[in-house]
């Protein structure tokens, strides 16, 4: 189990550089460590729920791989006939698949 756990603390010193913390006080870095903590919870869950071919990932592919390629795509909020549409701008159909909304 130990081997298990010393990988995660090598990929959050990779993908987050937690080797060298951002602040000088130990509160802001605690914040800190959450916080990239809940996102790495959040890039597994996601992994596991959708197909990572199609957005150009693989199963092994690390957290700063998957900010490129998921997270960092330009979108905006529009206003359309009384609700609110995610607008990506993107050409990777994949994305609609993703965060398509069934209708009532």
């Amino acid at each position: 189990m130990r081997g298990g756990k010393e990988r995660v603390f090598d990929d959050m010193n990779n993908g987050f550089g937690w080797d060298r913390l951002p602040k000088s006080f130990m509160a802001e870095n605690t914040v800190f460590l959450l916080l990239t903590a809940l996102i790495r919870n959040f890039y597994k869950a996601i992994m596991q729920r959708i197909e990572v071919k199609k957005f150009g990932l693989k199963e092994t592919s690390r957290i700063k791989t998957f900010v490129f390629k998921f997270i960092s795509v330009p979108a905006k909020w529009i206003k359309t006939a009384r609700q609110c549409v995610l607008n990506i701008y993107t050409d990777n159909h994949a994305y609609a698949e993703a965060f398509k909304t069934s209708s009532g």
